[in-house]
C-alpha cells in the first residue's frame, strides 16, 4: 500500500495571532520540513498552504521558505495549493471563488515558481460550482471527504452509497458529526483509488481523490496525546485500511489529511476538545518524535507518495457526487454562513460587491478590490459558531481581518450606502457573546455566595466585567456595522472574567466512534 501525508497549514487558523505567526511557521511547518528531511530524505509528502499563508512565511522566515523550495524542487515535498484567505467556497459566488484561488496562483508562481497540480478545497466545502472553479484555476486534482460522499445522493436522489447512507445520515445540523456507525471493510476502494468522474465535470477534467476521518481524525488525537488515541491503535486503522481485495493493483491511502499546526504546536484542540480555551497553539515537543514514528511504522509497511501520484492510479468507474452544503467532519458548509459574525459581514460584503460589479473597473484597482472583498470572506474571521453545546465566541483579530478587508474593499469601490444594510451590531454582540456571559455571571453568582473571601473578590470583579461588557451604548452609535473595537473591548473582558471564576465548559466533547457525547 501506499501513503499519503497531508499537511495543511493555515494562518488565518481561528484564535492564531500575528505575534504567534512565527512560533507556529517554526514549531511546526519548519519541524515537518526538518523531519522529513533530516531523517526520510526519500519519502515523499505533501504540504498544503494558502497564498496569505505562504506570503507571511515569506515575510517571517524566509529561511523557511527556502526550505519549502527545496523539498519541492527535490521532488520529496508536492505542494498543493487553496484559495488565498481560506473562504468557504460553497458560500460565496463562483466568480469570488475563481479570484481568490487565482490571488494563491499568483503568490506560488511569485514564491515558489510554479502553480500546484493539486487543490485542498477548504473544510471540503461543496457545491455544484466547486470542482468547476478548481479546474477552471487550473487544477488536476483536489481532495474530497469520503463521509461527505457516503452520506450523499446521486442526482437521481438515491444514496450514492445506501449502506453507510442509512447509519450515518443524519439532518441534525452539527458543529461536527463524527459518528462512524458503519463498519467501513479496510478493502475500501473509495479511499485506496482516486475518482476520474467528478460531478459536474467531463470524464478525465479532474481526478479526485478521498481522505476520511476514521484514519486522519484519529491521526489528530495520537498527535494531541488524547485518551485512548494510542500509537498502536493508529497503526491498526492504518493497517486495517491498507487491505485490498486479492489480484487488485496497488492503492493508497491518506494517513493524515489535517492541520499542520497540530504536528508542533495543539492549535485549538485545547479549546474544542478539552475546554481550555486559553490554551491554543502551545508547543507540542513530543510532536518530533510521533511524526518519526509515525512515518518510521508505515515504511515498514509499505510506501509513501503524493497526492498527485494518488491521483494517477487507477480510478474507480462511478460518477461521484455530493450533496450540496457538506463539509468534513459531517458538519455543513452554510454553518461557517450562519454564525452571528457571519450573519452580519454578508448584507456588507454584497452591497460592496454589486458596486464593484457596477463599476466594472480594470487594471490593478480591479485586483485591489477583489483581493479584499475575497479576503473578507475568510473562514475563520466568522468562526465558530456559537451554539447552547458549545458557546464560542469568534477571535477579535480574526474578525478584524475580516471587517478591515471588507473596509478596505468598500473604500476601493467609492463607499456603498450602509442605510441599506438590516444587520445590527448590537445583535450580533449579544449573540456571540451572550451565553458566555450568562454562565459567567450565573458561576460568579454562587462563588458570591459559598466561595473564599479570594474567591469571591473574583467573583465579584468578572461580575463587574460582565456588567460593563454588556454595555452596549457605544455600539449603538455605528448601528449597521460592529466596529472591531466595540468588539475586542468586550470580547477581552468577558475572557477575564471566565479567567476570574476558574472558566465555564464551553466544548461538550464528542465520541468519534460513535458521535454521542
Amino acid at each position: 500500500m501506499k501513503y499519503v501525508a497531508i499537511f495543511h497549514a493555515n494562518l488565518n487558523y481561528a484564535y492564531l495571532t500575528p505575534d504567534r505567526y512565527e512560533f507556529v511557521i517554526r514549531k511546526s511547518y519548519e519541524l515537518i520540513f526538518d523531519v522529513m528531511e533530516e531523517k526520510f530524505p526519500q519519502v515523499k509528502f505533501v504540504f498544503e498552504a494558502s497564498g496569505y499563508t505562504l506570503d507571511e512565511i515569506a515575510a517571517r522566515c524566509p529561511d523557511v521558505l527556502e526550505k519549502i523550495k527545496r523539498a519541492c524542487q527535490e521532488g520529496r515535498c508536492e505542494f498543493m495549493g487553496s484559495p488565498y484567505a481560506h473562504p468557504m467556497l460553497p458560500n460565496f459566488p463562483k466568480e469570488d471563488g475563481i479570484w481568490s484561488i487565482l490571488f494563491s496562483n499568483e503568490t506560488y508562481k511569485r514564491l515558489l515558481g510554479f502553480v500546484p497540480r493539486s487543490f485542498w478545497n477548504p473544510e471540503c466545502g461543496w457545491c455544484g460550482y466547486v470542482p468547476e472553479q478548481v479546474a477552471a484555476t487550473g487544477y488536476a486534482n483536489m481532495i474530497g471527504d469520503f463521509e461527505a460522499y457516503s452520506r450523499s445522493c446521486g442526482p437521481d436522489g438515491k444514496p450514492m452509497r445506501p449502506e453507510i447512507y442509512e447509519k450515518e445520515h443524519t439532518k441534525e445540523r452539527a458543529f461536527y458529526h463524527f459518528g462512524f456507525k458503519y463498519d467501513l471493510p479496510g478493502t475500501e476502494r473509495a479511499i485506496h483509488f482516486p475518482f476520474n468522474k467528478v460531478a459536474g465535470l467531463p470524464t478525465n477534467k479532474m481526478k479526485m481523490f478521498l481522505r476520511t476521518d476514521r484514519i486522519a481524525q484519529f491521526g489528530v488525537r495520537y498527535f494531541m496525546g488524547m485518551e485512548g488515541y494510542t500509537f498502536e491503535k493508529y497503526l491498526a486503522l492504518i493497517d486495517r485500511y491498507s487491505q485490498q481485495t486479492p489480484g487488485e493493483p496497488e492503492g493508497a491511502v491518506i494517513i493524515f489529511a489535517d492541520d499542520a499546526e497540530y504536528v508542533g504546536t495543539n492549535g485549538w484542540f485545547r479549546l474544542k476538545y478539552e475546554n481550555k480555551p486559553d490554551n491554543t497553539f502551545e508547543h507540542t515537543p513530543e510532536s518530533k518524535e510521533k511524526l518519526i514514528a509515525l512515518v518510521e511504522a508505515c515504511l515498514k509497511r509499505g510506501s509513501f507518495c503524493a497526492f498527485d501520484d494518488a491521483c494517477k492510479l487507477a480510478p474507480n468507474t462511478e460518477r461521484i457526487h455530493f450533496d450540496d452544503d457538506t463539509a468534513w467532519h459531517g458538519g455543513r458548509a452554510s454553518t461557517w454562513a450562519m454564525t452571528p459574525m457571519a450573519k452580519l459581514l454578508r448584507p456588507w460584503q454584497e452591497l460592496v460587491r454589486a458596486k464593484l460589479l457596477e463599476l466594472k473597473l480594470t487594471g490593478e484597482i480591479e485586483r485591489q478590490a477583489w483581493l479584499s472583498l475575497t479576503n473578507s470572506y475568510n473562514s475563520d474571521g466568522q468562526w465558530p459558531p456559537t451554539l447552547p453545546d458549545a458557546p464560542h465566541i469568534i477571535h477579535p483579530f480574526n474578525y478584524g481581518y475580516c471587517f478591515e478587508n471588507l473596509l478596505q474593499a468598500e473604500l476601493l469601490v467609492g463607499g456603498v450606502d450602509r442605510s441599506k444594510l438590516k444587520s445590527g451590531a448590537v445583535a450580533t454582540l449579544q449573540g456571540i457573546l451572550g451565553l458566555q456571559q450568562g454562565m459567567i455571571l450565573k458561576k460568579a453568582g454562587a462563588l458570591l455566595k459559598t466561595g473564599s473571601a479570594n474567591l469571591k473578590k473574583k467573583a465579584a470583579l468578572a461580575k463587574k466585567l460582565i456588567e460593563t461588557s454588556q454595555n452596549l451604548d457605544s455600539a449603538k452609535q455605528s448601528p449597521k456595522v460592529l466596529q472591531p473595537s466595540e468588539y475586542r473591548v468586550r470580547a477581552e473582558a468577558m475572557v477575564a472574567a471566565r479567567r476570574l471564576v476558574g472558566g465555564v465548559e464551553i466544548e461538550v466533547v464528542h465520541d468519534m466512534k460513535t458521535g454521542k457525547k
